[in-house]
């Protein structure tokens, strides 16, 4: 009798599926939506979808973006992923102007105040810099980035220019957020570390500058895998108020290893231009919170609960 035989599949790992992130341009003209390796933009003024156009290949990206981000006057884009490239794009005719190849997997991109240099971060804890000038001049697309700093392979999970644009915040999975100054000239490293701000139990996942440029405020929000959101001084790194979000919402906080509870971890968090409401989403609600930020007191409060589901967030800060 012949036995039946069934071939095992060739590969039967679950691949990882990245959460879509939404960016809205500063001044409302489009919307960016980026679903794995696609981004879906559409045009809020002629109200109509648009194509990106890539000079390499016709593709934006062939793996998962991991993050994106508009500079702060709308003009320019940037997307990176698994993919290991960064693109930045020309916002208006979303042609991409410039593509810059990583050695990692990239996990955050933000731009420098004045939009003259991009700055991403990778999966091994090294953060790069390169300038948003057109590759044009150069015949040539591909860019290498400068190392700018690093978080001795700890997973960059945040990465924020402060509204003053003289300093830098990263935070890790290894539950710091490190406050470094940005010089004038990036390109030739970060070097000089202003604070550390040393108190979440658990990663931090998200961190945001509060005020403007006009009103620098001294403080910075972050959330974390322990369920808790925190409000520093991030010149001096003091920790000045803690708001458990999983006791909020009814759902299992932080503890240590020693308990079983699962946390609720914060997935992402936005702040209003002037610095007094913060959004946030947290893992296993279905739901955002809207806490205010007292810059007398510098204490958190909530406001109120929303409920509908949210991963990720995003506030115009020139209309909020």
């Amino acid at each position: 009798m012949e036995e039946d035989f069934v071939d095992a599949p060739e590969d039967c790992t679950i691949k990882e599926v990245a959460p879509a992130l939404i960016a809205l341009h500063p001044l409302n003209k489009s919307v960016v939506v980026a679903v794995g390796p696609e981004l879906r933009i559409f045009d809020l003024v002629a109200n109509c979808p648009i194509a990106c156009q890539d000079n390499k290949d016709g593709r934006s990206h062939v793996d998962s973006i991991r993050s994106i981000c508009f500079h702060r006057e709308g003009e320019l884009f940037a997307s990176a992923g698994d993919d290991k490239l960064v693109k930045i794009w020309n916002a208006d005719s979303w042609h991409c102007t410039k593509t810059i190849c990583s050695e990692k997997r990239v996990s955050a991109v933000c731009f420098s105040w004045d939009s003259q240099f991009l700055i991403f971060a990778d999966k091994f804890g090294a953060v790069w810099v390169t300038t948003t000038i057109n590759a044009d001049n150069l015949n040539c697309k591909t860019d290498k980035a400068k190392p700018l700093l690093a978080h001795c392979c700890s997973i960059i999970t945040g990465l924020e220019i402060s509204p003053c644009g003289r300093l830098i915040a990263t935070a890790d999975r290894d539950f710091k957020i490190r406050v470094s100054i940005f010089p004038k000239n990036p390109l030739g490293g970060a070097h000089e570390i202003q604070s550390f701000c040393l108190g979440h139990r658990n990663f931090v996942s998200c961190i945001s500058f509060l005020g403007g440029q006009a009103d620098c405020k001294e403080l910075l929000v972050s959330g974390g895998g322990d369920a808790t959101v925190c409000l520093w001084n991030f010149m001096t790194g003091q920790l000045l108020d803690t708001l458990e979000i999983g006791a909020v919402v009814g759902l299992s906080s932080y503890t240590d290893k020693v308990d079983n509870r699962t946390s609720s971890a914060v997935t992402d968090l936005s702040v209003s231009s002037d610095g007094s409401v913060v959004a946030v989403a947290i893992e296993r609600f279905y739901g955002v919170l809207l806490l205010s930020c007292s810059l007398q007191s510098r204490k958190l409060v909530l406001l109120e609960v929303e409920s509908w589901f949210a991963r990720k967030l995003h506030a115009n800060k020139s209309s909020i």
